[in-house]
């Protein structure tokens, strides 16, 4: 199960994903979360400390939001990721391609 939390913070809109993120909580992400993304310069801090596990989809889902960022010139980061989503990340070769941050103070600098 999936818990996912939208809030302004600072220059960041901040969106906390807590548990599990599957095949079937992952297009709720998109759709929870995509408009936050949407418009010029928007940016999106996904804080995922809490996240003890993600599939492929989940996987997915979080570079389908960086992506729709970043063409229309907006910055999503990835802040705080547990140790099971560093492992996936580093596995897959993808800890280089998304922004990592260790704290969401690190993002607002």
């Amino acid at each position: 199960m999936l818990d996912i939390s939208v809030q302004q913070r600072g220059a960041y809109n901040l969106v906390r994903l807590c548990g599990e993120l599957t095949a079937g909580d992952a297009p709720r992400v998109g759709q929870t979360v995509g408009e936050w993304t949407v418009g010029q310069g928007a940016r999106l801090a996904v804080d995922l400390t809490d996240l003890r596990m993600m599939d492929s989809a989940g996987l997915s889902e979080l570079i389908h939001l960086v992506t729709r960022a970043r063409l229309t010139e907006g910055r999503v980061v990835l802040v705080a990721p547990s140790a099971f989503v560093k492992g996936i990340l580093s596995v897959t070769r993808l800890d280089g391609w998304f922004e990592i941050l260790p704290s969401l103070a690190d993002a607002e600098r």
